[in-house]
């Protein structure tokens, strides 16, 4: 078995740029892994020869709040290109950061562990704000806020994840440097893993002791409730901290949440239960005022998010759904109201009925927050995608029989009526018998 020979660990001030940080820590990785290996022998075999002396380099003589952000960010991009290698060498460099992250953070204190995990990247100079040379951020405008988006450059994002990999010349390494700047630049070192998966980092529990903080209001960012101020994270004190900040603790928007869609399907039951089909009742405003508030809160969560960590939300389709509906429940209803359109004011109530389809499981979301049915949601996510992946198969299979099945029936059964008998045979009505449904006349017995 072949191992990585020892490296030169990267020179890294204090008052390094993020992309000077990039670049070094880029160098150090392409050139401490060079061959693919399983987690397990990483852990063991690689890590004390070439990534132990890394940590120890990084918690004894580097003093960067963004090292943290670097090494995930790091991680993303080798994940990223793992498509361009055939070997899995930069799978195994991504773990490989992701090891050294989780390594150095148990050797911060509970307040530098905060402000490494919390605190943002700088913005672009475009957008006002500006990088000094400590690395810290300096707004010349005004602070960043509660519509800062997460990921501004989503587009920037996956044009990147295209890109040539890092270890090919000092331009790439460069370009590497820069692009991880206008990618990443916003995000805080929690965010940047959010977005990469590095599920091991986050499940360690200095990580976890920070998130449970962050949950419950004892971490905060916010200390006043007003244009001039900064998000900064900190600890929660009670005596200088604006009470009404209290609100954006994720814990108390969470109750909040609860209590809405409580009222929301209280309305949604009170508007199709009695199904009054003359007049709007005042159930029925109240469920177009939330639907129009569900609308107005998801579109600011796609805007402080972006699309890529938007996307990352399982439950954001589902909420897409639930507006989409709403919506053509409501057109289909002024239709029927205004023109006294029977047909459509039926309609617009058939509408309605689907939409327990999606509210119902998304008000049951809130389990989410157990930990069984928690562990459970990951596993339903990626078992919708194979789903989907699966129906493509079955379309495909489906058409060949109903193109075979239709020319046979030809003269006998309509091409409608074929359709719909393939349908229920070929997606499990289980009391049907395509025997007892298909009865071609035999020409002895008719005779």
């Amino acid at each position: 078995m072949r191992t990585e020979h020892p490296v030169a660990l990267p020179k890294i001030k204090g008052d390094e740029s993020f992309d000077s940080l990039i670049r070094k820590l880029v160098v150090y990785f392409t050139d401490a892994i060079e061959s693919p290996h399983d987690f397990e022998e990483l852990k063991r075999v690689i890590f004390s020869r070439n990534l132990r002396p890394l940590v120890k380099h990084l918690v004894h003589d580097i003093h960067h709040e963004r090292i943290v952000s670097a090494l995930l960010a790091l991680r993303w991009h080798f994940f990223a290109s793992e498509g361009e290698d055939d070997r899995g060498v930069n799978e195994t460099r991504a773990l490989a950061c992701e090891i050294v992250a989780w390594r150095f953070v148990p050797h911060l204190t509970h307040q530098e562990a905060i402000e490494y995990l919390c605190s943002e990247l700088p913005l672009p100079s475009s957008s006002g704000n500006s990088t000094t040379a400590s690395g810290h951020l300096h707004n010349e405008s005004h602070g960043a806020d509660e519509r800062s988006p997460l990921l501004p450059n989503g587009e920037e994002s996956e044009a990147y994840m295209g890109n040539d990999q890092p270890d090919s010349t000092d331009t790439e390494v460069s370009d590497a440097g820069e692009s991880f700047a206008a990618t990443f630049a916003g995000l805080t070192a929690l965010e940047i893993a959010a977005v990469a998966g590095a599920k091991k980092f986050l499940s360690e529990k200095p990580i976890q002791r920070v998130v449970n903080g962050i949950w419950k209001g004892d971490i905060v960012f916010w200390d006043q409730l007003s244009t001039h101020s900064v998000k900064q994270a900190q600890l929660y004190n009670r005596k200088k901290t604006d009470p009404f900040c209290r609100l954006k603790v994720p814990l108390y928007l969470k109750v909040f949440e609860i209590v809405f869609f409580a009222a929301f399907l209280a309305f949604y039951y009170a508007v199709l239960i009695p199904k009054q089909s003359e007049v709007i009742s005042v159930p029925e405003i109240m469920l177009y005022i939330w639907i129009a508030a569900f609308a107005y809160n998801e579109l600011g969560e796609f805007w402080d998010a972006g699309t890529i960590f938007y996307a990352t939300d399982f439950w954001s389709s589902w909420d897409l759904a639930i507006i989409a509906i709403g919506i053509a429940f409501f057109v289909a209803r002024i239709i029927g109201v205004a023109g006294h359109n029977d047909q459509a004011t039926n309609a617009a109530f058939d509408i309605l009925c689907v939409e327990a389809l999606f509210l119902v499981p998304r008000i049951c979301s809130l389990l989410s927050l157990h930990p069984y049915f928690g562990m459970l949601l990951p596993a339903l996510k990626e078992m919708t995608k194979d789903f989907i992946k699966f129906l493509g198969l079955v379309a495909i299979l489906y058409l060949g029989f109903d193109t075979t099945f239709t020319f046979l029936a030809r003269g006998t059964y309509s091409f409608r009526d074929m359709n719909w008998l393939l349908v229920k045979v070929f997606f499990g009505s289980g009391y049907l018998d395509i025997v007892d449904e298909v009865t071609i006349p035999h020409p002895h017995l008719t005779a």
